[in-house]
Parts: C-alpha cells; structure tokens; sequence
C-alpha cells in the first residue's frame, strides 16, 4: 500500500483567530473562585494526593457492585407491585391461613425473581466487562527523566503527561502542549462524544511547541489553573503558567476523553480531568427512561385484575362469615358435619367477623393466580430476541459503511409499530452530508450544467424531463466515461481542462479559484508512490472547494512553516508552475462570523485578503466599486437554493503594507488578552480589516439525498405516518428539499409563517427589543390563524392538501404557551411540516409539544449533537445518541412497517392471551371455592397452581411473541395501510382486552360446570367409584392446559416447528408431570398421588370428558372469530384472505383493497404515490371539461 505523509507545517498564524474565536467569552480573572478552582501540577501528579486527592482514572458505568447487587436488584424487583404482591402472599403462605403450602408459594416466585435478577446480572457483568477492557488499555505515560512508559489507563492520574500515537482514544481530559506538526495542531474525531463526523483541528499554546520529543518533558512543571469538573463540551476557561507569566487555555487546547486522534502522527498532553471528572464521563447520565405506551397500559389491566381479585375476595369473604354465623343459631348445628361446635378460630360461628377476616387473607392468597406472575420476564425474554431478529436482520444492513441497525434497547420494540408521526433532521439524515462541488457563479456569468436532485424532482412537477435540457445532446453523448471524483460533480466545458482562458473574465476566473484553493484549513496528505494529493478537512463543504480547485487546475499542494503551495496549470503552454503565497492570518469560520478570510502575501509582493462567506453577510461588505456583479450573482444564488444548494459568495481586496501592519498589531493584541471582552477585541480587529471587498462570485456544493429517501417517504405516507422536517438550514434550500424526497409536491398549498417581512425587518432596525417582541409575535399569531381558517374542517370532503413551513424566529413565538397548541392544531392539519433555521432546542421542544399534546407514539431521526434533545424527547430515538441505530433513512421503511408491526402484533396479543389463560385458571379457582361454601379450599393440588404459569403454558406464549406473523414482510411493504392497526391501538384496545377476559371467563364456567356435572353423582370407574376432589380437581386441570393451548394454535397465523413443540410440548409435560409427580411418596404429593395412574387414566369417561369440554369450550371462539372474519374482518384478515386466494401480491387487487381500507385522504396527500394521483386527478378533471365542451 502507498505510504501517504502530510508535509510538516506551522500553522500558528494560519489558526491564531481560530485559536481566539473558540475560546470561551469567561472572564479568566474568575480563576481560583467558586467553581473554577481546579489546580494541576504538570508533571508532578504525586503533588496532588496530598493537597487534592483527584480520582484516579479508572471508570464504572455498571449498576451493581458485588455487595450492592443484591439489595439493590431485589428493590428494582419488588417495586412492581405485582411482584411485591406475590411477595406478601409468599410471606402469608407461612400462616396458618395459607390454602397451600408455602414452599409451592414462593417456589415460583422465586424463579421469575431469579431469572430477572440473572438477566440483569449477566447485563450488567458484560458493562463490567467493557469497562475492564477500557480502564486497561495502554498508553505512554512520562515517569521520570524522559522516559515514557506503557500505563494502564486506570492508573492515570491528574498531572500526568501522556503521548497519545495516531487513531488512539484519549484516556482522560488533556491541553494539548505539543505534536508531530511544528506548530503542535492535531486532529480529533470527536464521534462518540457528539455523533459529529468532521475531524476538528486543536493546537497548543506558542509556548509549549517545541516540546516535541521524550527527552524536552525531564525538567517541564508548570501550574494550570482551570474550571471545575462540569458536563459541558463546548467550553473551557483556564490558564497555564509558564516562566513566570500567564497563558489563557480555551477548549482549542482541551482534548477530552472518547475522542479519537486522527491525522497526526502523536501529540503530547498533560491530564487535568480523570475518571468521573472528565467531561464524557460527566456527560453519561442515563437516558430519559423510555416505557412504552402498552407497557404502561398493562400496568393498568394488573392494577384492574388486583380490584378485581380484592372484591370477588371481600365477597367471598362476606359470604363466608354470613354463612359460618349461621352454622351455630340458638345452638343447633345446621351444617352438623363441619362440626362448627368443635372447630378452630378460622371457621368458629361465634366469631364470625374474625373468620370472615382470616378469609379474606386466604382469599387473596388464593386468588392470587388471577395475576401472570411469569408475565414481565416472559415480556423481557420476548423482547431480547425480537432486538436480536432486528440486528441480524440482512436487509437493514449497510454494506458501504458496514454498519447493520442496532437496537439499543428493546422496551420499545412494540412501539415501532404504533408510530403517528416521524420529526427528522434533514442534514445526513435525509441527505448523504457528502459535499459536491457542482455549480459556481463567476463575473455575474453561471457555470456548471449538473442536475441536481431537487432541480429533478422540480422538473417531475412540473412534467418535464430535465436531464435532455440541462446537459444538451443526445444519450449517447451524455454518456460521461471520466472517473467520478469524490466531492465533484462539476461539469461545464466552457472552463474545464483549461478553456477558462477563452472566456472573457478569465483573470476573476483566475482568482476565484485560487481563493478556494488557499482560503480554507485543509491538510494536504501525498502519495509518495503516485504523487497525487488528497485532503483532510474539517467540513465536507470544505473538501468539495479544494477538490473543484485542484480539478480546474489549481492544486493546493503543500503547507509550509509559513506558506502555502499552489500548483497551477498553464492552459497555453500545458505546464504546472508552483506560486507560493505567504501565510499572514487567517480568520476561520464561526457560526456568529459567518464568513472565513485568509491574508496571504503573493510572490508578486501583493498583500492579498481573501474572503468567503454567507451572502447575508458578504454583500454588505463589498466596496462601492465591487458590487459590479451583484445583481447577476444575487440572482444566480437564489436559483441555486431553489435547485437545494448549498451557497458562498466569494470577495477579496488589496491590503497596503501600512493599513496591514496596523491590523496585526491590533490583532496580536487583542488575542495575548486575558481581559473579559478579548472575543470582542478579536472581533472588531478581525472586523475592521474584512470590508471594502470586491465581488468574485459564489459557489454552489449539493448534499445529495440519501439513496432511497423518496420512496421510504412514499411508504411510510401510504402507511399513515405523518413525516416532519426540523432543519437549520434556510426556507429555500428546505422547501426544496421537501420537493426533492416528495414531502412537498405541485398542487399543494403552502402555509409559510416567517418573520423575514419588510416591516417586521424596519421594525428590527429601529424598535426596542419590547416592542419587535410584540409585533412578532402578534405577526405570528395572525398568520396561525388565517392558516387555520384556510384548512376546511373534517367533516367537509376535500381533496386539496396543506403544507405548513415556519422558519426559527416564528417558531420561537409558536412555541409560547400561548400559541402551541394553535400551531400544532394548524400543523396536524397539515400533511406536511417544515420547520427551518431550527434550532436543537426548538427541535426538542416541537418534539416535546407533539408527545404531550396529541399522546400519540413519535419517533425522531437525526445524526449529530444538535439533535440529541430531539432523539431524548421523542418516544423512540434513532441513530446517534438514542434508542435504536440505522445506518440510513430507508431503513425506517422495513424497521416500521415490518419489524414495527410484527413486534406490535405479538406484544399485544402475548400480553391479551396471557392475561386471558389466567384469567381462565382464576375463575375456576373462584367458582369450586364457591361451590365449596367459600372454604378457602383450593380446587388443585399446590404444585399444580405452582406451575401453571411456569411450565405449562408459558413457552408457547413466548414462542407467539417471538416467531408469529400475522403477513409476510413482503406483504407488510405491499400493504403499507396495515400499518394503521397499530397507530390506532386495534389490537390492544380495551375493547379487545375486555374481550379476551371475557373470553376467559365463559372458558371457565364451561370447564367448571361440564367438568361437575360430568363427576358429581355418577360414578366414573368399572368398580363404580365416584370422584373426589383429587380426581376433580386433575380433570379440571387438564382441559385448562388443552383449552388455553388449543386457544394457542388457534390464534397462531404463523406456525413453525418450535411453536409445533411448545403448544403441543406443554400438554405432553403436563400428563408427564403426572405420572412423575404422582408416583412420589404421598407425604409430598398428597392428593395427586397415583390420582392419574390408578384412578384417571384406566376410567375412559376421563378422556371422553377431556375431549368433549374442550371441544365445547373452543366452539364459541371459533364461531366468533369465523363471524368476525367474513363479516366484521380487520385489514390484515383481507390479505390473509387474498393471499390464500393467491391474489395477495397482485397490484391490482393490492390496489383496490388499499384504496378500499383507507381511512384518510391525508394518508396520500405526500409521497410519490400522492403525486401520481394528484396527476392522475388532473387528467381527469381535464378529460371531463374536454367532454363538456
């Protein structure tokens, strides 16, 4: 492989604003007060043990630690309130008052409790693990006389200096002191910190740059003084002693831990936060604790089953006392043969009250199996695997950048199913944040005949076909065999390979592109092999500019101490000749500047001050005599972000020798300023030297659409999901973009809120802050309202749709209390939502409005730091920093529609059926204590109410939740409208739940009575024995484990050989458990001894029975669901049916029987799917005038 090397350079006078921009606005005199208190020692960090005592750097992010696992993950169990019933009704079972024994009880118990405590155990050792693996990693730390030695990162300490090698993390917060570059800058990748890709450039202080090598560290102290160990990333104000004088530190000194070193060869740092005091440790607070909406609601029906185990229980236990008062009247005995005269306290008439007190104990201790107790464990299990069939799932899969979709957590698996609205960030979420190069406005004349995206889907719109147009010829001759390159997509043959010389304004040609290719900070990297350049940039835009520059001719080639090299193509005589051009300053970009500008002096001697910048701000500062282009570029600009570029306007001026060394001298002393306004002295010198500028022209870079965006759009529309875009970039590029990926489309009214009016923007310039507030938000409220008044209510049919876009300023009103909830009634009428020049907090709170307020299901998608409150507002966060990790935007088309609605179907009916086979155990229970004057005798054997939930019927509802499909995914994608079963909750409702309850309570009564009215009187054995309550009792139990598990296979739309095994599996273990259980000594299995093999098993009337209750018992439910099916049928029972006819993938029939189930026109009002019937509706209406006519 060719070996690459980038040239030594120093670039301390390239970066000094940079260095000055950066740093925080705190005034440095703060240092030694309250919160900036911090005191290192470079170079001594067994100094600080006596004064300070610092942490050292070793980190635990786990939950438990071997003395607090188990108190704490016992309290973590216990707070569910079902768990901690069982506990208490464990705890009574010790009582004389239990109806079972109390090792039956707890047995149980103790298994859920258990297997969760396990699972949170293993989880938590594999956190321990990843931290061992991390505190032990290596780097060189400095011990004494020049000699760095390898050290464990735990064993760090604050003062230390370390030599951190290329694509290493940092171990612990640092200043940077030096580096392999002359001028000690370095490059970080500041990734897993705040998901931002862009490399960012750090440099050290003047002072400490020729500390380049071991040795120069054997005599180094100094003293930092900085601010206290806090969570912010973005700033840092502290100051480093150096022979005797002080040096401000900002954070383009400070390198933080979980950031990677990239491009630089080594640096030297010395560490001032360790441990659980650097920044990303501060930083790692949990995530907002996330539980589904289901999960919540299944709290609720636990909370209703328990009200209802507590009144059946009081009126038993009414009944009861009422009952026992009256077995002893006037002294006869009524009910003689219980001999109520000679009994215990529990059933003494004379104390009826306090019996009736100690059956309601009971009571609810036997009732208690109305309750799953397996139920959360089983919904745990369920979860882990579905999130494990997510990650392996191929086709979420991103083999560019070989990242598969991860789910970060699975609580909210089933929530994927039931999302009403999408809110995504458009910069790399719905782009590629991959710049091109593709179009420049150059003297007021345009170049470039690239077709863009967006300038497509405008075309689309408008029923043009725009590619023949734009890049004129014919097929064959817009075939372009020339290699693509990377950042460069420009094309124009009017000034490619050197015909710029033949154009009139060939020497602003000239000079537009040297400008970008010597106004940026970029690195040169070489080939050593093949002597071709590439580069390292903070930014893609960056990139794009030196990439167009070198390809047009002008090669940025090498850096220098204090140069910088530019390789030049001579056109007339086909020759490369090297200018270089002398570095003075550079003024890099921010986002309060806005612009960038370089001094550079020319090899002619020609100070030079090159500038590029934001049109808001680069138009001002042109000179009267070089606005000669203005009008042409301006318009140029606007047609670029209509067609969704991005832009710059690019200027320079000629600088005297005088008037430069006057903004120098003030420029070098405003950034050695440790003063409170040294930004403000930076500014205004910076500012004093970037006017008066003459015009170049501007430049146009596409960040591409991700591939597939449009048609995912179309998708998830047609599935019913509203789709939102909160961006920061400006209304045109946004609007445009909307176009793009089909949110916007022609036909559409557009609702646009925007402050950017002539007398909002006098008002601005002339009125008190008091006085633009009211205004605006009065302009603001006004235009809510007439937007309101446009949107036809719902009860009136219309076809047409609406679009509401609102840039930041007005957002900040909207989002008053106010006016929120009349802009988001005026944004859920709309089909589409724009929100531009957002900020990350107005991201937050828009997502925060639309959870609270409408209560349905968001989900939010965005790739960097701005849009972490957004991912932690919203109820399912994707990509960086949140719930779930996809690689790209399609994705959310297969994550929602298939995974979503699998793992919603199989939650929902898991949890109905689970409550359902308890709900039929309980009431059997209910009806024999009933039946048995409410005795508080229990109808089964205490290892048979032990292990219903556990064995017999637990793993085909866990088999359900994990393997069922009610459609194929490639159904659940044709049939993108079933998604709505979800939305709209119709497998979860109370309704549905109410229903499976009541299906379990007739299953009970018909199992209860049949089964006593089969064995009552008569007699069931050859020798005429009739049957006890232990025979009872076992005929019982078993049509329950064949009903619940035949209601198993009878909802099951999905089968595969593992279902095949648990539903049939369990029964066989059941008449397995039989014979085991009954063949032990009676002292342990009491009424089931031999109950099976001696009395059932050889009595045919046993199997007749079994066979006949549950034929019975299942016919009611099989009737409804074939009445439901053919007349009452959902979406899914539609497609079921198609696909058994062999229809279901016909587009046709796929058609009808959407159009057919839509609920809503809105649902088609964006996507391409909407546009071709906005179309299609077209036509028609013309067709119908031309037959009027």
């Amino acid at each position: 492989m060719a070996r690459r090397r980038s040239k030594q350079l120093k670039l301390s006078a390239l970066y000094s604003f940079a260095l000055c921009h950066r740093g925080s606005s705190e005034d440095h005199s703060r240092i030694g007060t309250a919160g900036f208190s911090r005191v290192v020692y470079v170079n001594e960090p067994d100094k600080h043990e006596e004064e300070f005592k610092y942490p050292l750097n070793e980190v635990s992010t786990t939950k438990y630690t071997l003395v607090t696992f188990l108190p704490k993950s016992l309290f973590e169990q216990f707070r569910r309130v079902a768990n901690f019933y069982f506990l208490v009704s464990g705890i009574l079972a010790l009582t004389p008052l239990a109806p079972y024994t109390a090792v039956s009880a707890l047995a149980p118990l103790c298994v859920v409790i258990v297997a969760t405590m396990a699972k949170e155990g293993v989880e938590d050792w594999r956190r321990k693990q990843q931290d061992h693996a991390l505190n032990n990693r290596i780097v060189k730390v400095h011990r004494g006389n020049g000699n760095f030695e390898e050290t464990k990162w735990k064993n760090i300490k604050v003062g230390d200096v370390i030599k951190v090698e290329k694509d290493n993390f940092f171990p612990a917060d640092m200043i940077l002191l030096s580096s392999n570059y002359l001028d000690g800058i370095c490059y970080v990748e500041t990734m897993n910190l705040d998901g931002e890709t862009n490399l960012k450039i750090k440099q050290a202080l003047d002072v400490t740059l020729d500390l380049q090598e071991d040795t120069k560290f054997r005599y180094v102290r100094q003293t930092i003084k900085c601010e206290d160990p806090n969570a912010n990333l973005y700033s840092f104000v502290g100051t480093m002693e150096w022979k005797g004088r002080q040096y401000p530190l900002s954070p383009q000194q400070l390198l933080l831990r979980d950031s990677k070193l990239r491009n630089t060869d080594y640096v030297y740092g010395t560490v001032i936060f360790t441990g659980h005091d650097t920044k990303a440790m501060q930083n790692a607070t949990d995530p907002p604790s996330k539980r589904s909406k289901i999960e919540k609601k299944m709290d609720k029906i636990i909370y209703l089953l328990m009200s209802t185990l507590l009144m059946i229980a009081l009126l038993g236990s009414v009944l009861f006392g009422i009952w026992t008062k009256e077995d002893l009247r006037d002294g006869e005995l009524k009910r003689w043969y219980l001999r109520p005269d000679a009994t215990t306290i529990f059933y003494d008439p004379k104390r009826a009250a306090l019996a009736s007190f100690f059956h309601l104990l009971t009571a609810l201790m036997l009732y208690s199996y109305f309750i799953p107790i397996s139920l959360y464990i089983s919904i745990e299990m369920v979860k882990i695997l579905q999130a494990l069939f997510i990650n392996q799932d191929i086709e979420m899969y991103h083999e560019e950048s070989d990242k598969p979709t991860r789910a970060r957590t699975s609580n909210l698996n089933e929530e994927l199913g039931m999302v009403d609205t999408i809110l995504s960030d458009k910069t790399g979420t719905l782009t590629c944040n991959m710049m091109e190069f593709i179009k420049c406005s150059i003297a007021g004349t345009a170049y470039g005949q690239g077709v863009t995206e967006v300038e497509r889907a405008m075309a689309m719109r408008k029923g043009a076909w725009l590619d023949g147009d734009i890049e004129n010829g014919d097929k064959e001759k817009r075939i372009d065999h020339s290699p693509h390159v990377k950042g460069f997509n420009f094309k124009d043959p009017r000034i490619m390979d050197g015909n710029w010389v033949h154009e009139p304004n060939r020497d602003i040609i000239r000079d537009f592109f040297r400008l970008l290719a010597i106004c940026h900070t970029c690195i040169p990297e070489i080939d050593d092999e093949t002597d071709k350049v590439s580069y390292e940039a903070e930014s893609p835009d960056e990139a794009a500019f030196v990439i167009a520059a070198r390809e047009l001719g002008f090669e940025f080639y090498q850096r220098t101490r204090k140069s910088i090299i530019v390789r030049e193509r001579d056109p007339n005589q086909n020759v490369v000749r090297e200018r270089k051009y002398e570095l003075l300053n550079i003024l890099e970009f921010s986002s309060s500047r806005k612009r960038m500008s370089v001094v550079v002096k020319e090899p002619e001697g020609r100070i030079l001050l090159l500038s590029k910048g934001a049109d808001s701000v680069m138009f001002k500062r042109l000179a009267s005599t070089g606005r000669k282009f203005e009008e042409e570029t301006r318009r140029h600009i606007n047609e670029y972000a209509d067609s969704g570029l991005r832009t710059l306007v690019l200027a320079y001026r000629v600088l005297e020798e005088k008037e430069y060394k006057e903004f120098n001298e003030k420029f070098n002393t405003a950034k050695t300023s440790v003063s409170a306004d040294r930004d403000e002295q930076i500014e205004v010198a910076a500012d004093s030297i970037e006017r008066d500028l003459l015009l170049l022209g501007a430049t146009a870079v596409e960040d591409k659409l991700q591939k597939g965006v449009p048609e995912c759009i179309d998708k998830l529309a047609q599935a019913g999901i509203k789709i939102w875009v909160l961006t920061g970039d400006k209304m045109e590029t946004a609007i445009n973009i909307g176009f793009a990926c089909s949110l916007l489309r022609q036909g559409m009214t557009q609702i646009i809120i925007t402050l950017e009016q002539h007398d909002i923007i006098a008002l601005e310039k002339n009125g008190d802050k008091q006085t633009i507030a009211k205004a605006s938000k009065r302009r603001v409220m006004d235009q809510i309202e007439d937007g309101i008044e446009q949107i036809p209510p719902p009860t009136q049919f219309s076809s047409e749709s609406f679009a509401l876009i609102i840039d930041g300023k007005s957002l900040t009103y909207a989002l008053e209390d106010d006016l929120k909830f009349k802009f988001l009634d005026l944004a859920i009428k709309c089909a589409s939502v724009i929100c531009c020049r957002s900020s990350p907090k107005q991201k937050a709170l828009v997502t925060r409005l639309v959870k609270e307020v409408t209560h349905k299901v968001t989900l939010a998608i965005g790739d960097g730091a701005n849009d972490v409150g957004m991912l932690q507002e919203a109820d399912i966060g994707a990509v960086m920093a949140s719930d779930l990790a996809i690689a790209q935007f399609r994705f959310l088309e297969r994550l929602l529609l298939v995974h979503g609605h699998w793992c919603y179907r199989r939650i929902s009916v898991m949890i109905c059926y689970f409550f359902y086979k308890n709900v039929t155990f309980g009431v059997t229970i209910f009806l024999y204590e009933a039946f048995a004057s409410f005795s508080g005798k229990p109808a089964y054997n205490d290892w048979f109410l032990s292990l219903y939930n556990v064995f017999f019927t637990s793993l085909p509802v866990i088999a359900l939740g994990v393997f069922d499909q009610d459609v194929s995914a490639r159904l659940c994608l044709q049939y993108p409208e079933l998604y709505q079963e979800g939305v709209q909750n119709v497998l979860f409702s109370w309704h549905r739940i109410l229903g499976w309850m009541f299906n379990g309570v007739m299953n009970a009564i018909l199992i209860f009575f049949f089964c006593i009215a089969a064995f009552e009187d008569q007699a069931f054995r050859q020798n005429g024995q009739v049957a006890g309550l232990d025979a009872l009792g076992v005929v019982m139990y078993t049509c329950i484990v064949w009903v619940v598990n035949c209601q198993m296979a009878l909802s099951v739309n999905y089968f595969t050989i593992i279902q095949h095994i648990f539903i049939w599996g369990s029964i066989a273990v059941w008449y397995l458990f039989l014979l085991a259980y009954g063949a032990i000594n009676p002292g342990l299995s009491k009424t089931a001894y031999m109950v099976f093999i001696e009395q059932l098993a050889p009595a045919l009337s046993y199997w007749l029975v079994t066979l006949f209750v549950v034929m019975a018992t299942l016919v009611p439910y099989f009737s409804y669901a074939a009445i439901q099916i053919r007349f009452f049928p959902m979406f899914h029972n539609k497609i079921q049916w198609k696909r058994y006819l062999g229809k279901a993938e016909d587009p046709e029939v796929a058609r009808q029987l959407s159009s057919r189930h839509r609920i809503s026109s809105q649902q088609r009002m964006v996507g391409i799917s909407a546009r071709c019937d906005g179309k299609t509706m077209q036509i028609t209406r013309e067709a119908e005038r031309e037959v009027q006519e």
